[in-house]
């Protein structure tokens, strides 16, 4: 049977400018943490979005893998997403023209582990802005119980998230950082001869296009790595099928209104099925819920119903988890385009926008990455970059069982009428890890005809 495929990938790599690793030793995770490598923490998480997902699990208990055989057991809430998911959001959209990916857990890992080899202002400025507590415990639990749950293994989706930090072969990484990046960040550390740009960068790239199924097999070139001292990556790669099926022979050529004046012709997919749907008057959008099969996956798409109504839900962003409490199972007639582009940004201004700013200047303080006074002195953030694709077509044959199990609407009965969802226009959308909350990746179409989003200075 012929379905329809969502794939996401993405990569980010934070250049450090101005060593075999050293094997790390057990005695290091006693000194470090305070017990044995093996950490069975209890207590309490400070974000609210964290809270939200664990409170029904003692912390000594990981989360609950997905039921294979998918049941959907979504429930309506207003939980909070992490802040700088959205700002971030909104800062990119501001600045890229059409269509953008971003990954914002992506970003996320990569600077809370730049943010464990911090002091002074460095580490405030990264910590304010990510919105981390000041107790790095939490931080690290909070980080760590996320990466295990996306690491778990379930047959009705791929998921990969792999994070690797390359240090120069003549920069000695400091025992205690190596340790709380495996540990926590499930971070390998490297040694690399960055004196050598075109080996160094083949197997960077091997490593990423490993992660990412080939999607990106040249994140950086031989100037990327020339003179770095150390480059903190982070690749993610996500495939997975919609729980719905769209039929394939519902699949038609019909206008998308790029812009009021200008209409594109693109090819529209249908379906008509429950799905999680609300009307928003303080949007004035249509949200909808599609979820992927695994029961742990969702894509939310968001759809003004004006032709220029993208910008009143991107000023509105901060306050979509109110709307989402009124997400209700509606029978709906979706009509939706397919898609795919990648996306290239480099980050640094964005960054420094949002307030991180000495992490790129001079006075950058990084004395918790290698060993050196002189070193670490000279230790900056050099570049920021993000690699993003996503993909929304047939491809292939999925095997899997036709019984659906009905769910009872958890609102009451249905309404005898039908709803409608024809998206048309510029839209966005965002998935959703819906059991610890993250976003994965959030991004705009405002052209399904285009490709390559290009290389975009942010």
């Amino acid at each position: 049977m012929i379905s329809i495929v969502y794939i996401t990938f993405f990569a980010a790599q934070i250049l450090l400018c101005s060593s075999a690793t050293a094997n790390i030793d057990p005695n290091t995770l006693r000194d470090v943490f305070g017990y044995g490598s093996t950490y069975n923490p209890i207590g309490a998480v400070a974000t609210e979005t964290y809270r939200q997902v664990v409170a029904v699990t003692p912390y000594n208990e990981t989360l609950v893998d997905p039921d294979y055989w998918d049941l959907d057991e979504f429930h309506p809430s207003a939980a909070n997403f992490d802040k700088f998911d959205w700002t971030l959001t909104k800062r990119v959209a501001a600045v890229s023209g059409d269509n953008f990916l971003i990954s914002p857990l992506g970003l996320k890992l990569a600077l809370a582990i730049l943010t464990e080899a911090a002091t002074g202002n460095t580490k405030l400025e990264l910590s304010s802005v990510l919105g981390f507590a000041l107790d790095r415990r939490e931080v690290r639990i909070k980080f760590s119980t996320i990466i295990d749950s996306l690491k778990k293994q379930n047959p009705e989706y791929v998921l990969n998230l792999g994070s690797r930090i390359y240090i120069g072969d003549y920069v000695l990484p400091r025992q205690r950082f190596a340790a709380i990046a495996e540990e926590f960040y499930k971070t390998e550390i490297r040694g690399i001869d960055f004196y050598n740009p075109p080996e160094a960068s083949k197997q960077i790239n091997a490593w990423v296009s490993n992660i990412t199924h080939g999607k990106i097999p040249d994140l950086v070139d031989d100037d990327d790595v020339s003179g770095v001292v150390a480059i903190i990556l982070n690749a993610l790669y996500f495939k997975g099928s919609w729980r719905h099926q769209f039929p394939t022979n519902a699949t038609k050529s019909a206008p998308f209104f790029v812009t009021p004046d200008l209409q594109k012709p693109v090819l529209f997919m249908n379906i008509k099925e429950k799905f999680y749907f609300t009307e928003s008057a303080n949007f004035d959008a249509k949200i909808l819920r599609m979820p992927y099969r695994g029961n742990k996956f969702a894509m939310f798409i968001i759809v003004p119903n004006s032709l220029t109504g993208l910008s009143r839900i991107m000023n509105g962003l901060s306050d979509l988890h109110l709307e989402m409490n009124n997400l209700q199972e509606r029978t709906v007639d979706v009509t939706m385009p397919k898609f795919q582009f990648d996306y290239t940004s480099k980050l640094e201004s964005v960054l420094k926008e949002l307030g991180i700013r000495q992490a790129f200047e001079e006075t950058a303080s990084f004395p918790g990455l290698a060993r050196g006074q002189l070193l670490h002195q000279r230790l900056r953030v050099s570049k920021i970059v993000q690699k993003s694709g996503i993909e929304v077509n047939e491809i292939g044959s999925i095997a899997h069982s036709a019984t659906e199990i009905g769910i009872v609407n958890k609102f009451g009965e249905d309404d005898e009428n039908d709803y409608e969802v024809v998206v048309n226009r510029p839209f966005l959308f965002f998935i959703q890890d819906e059991y610890t909350k993250q976003l994965l990746f959030t991004g705009r179409v405002s052209d399904p005809s285009i490709v390559d989003g290009g290389y975009k200075v942010l």
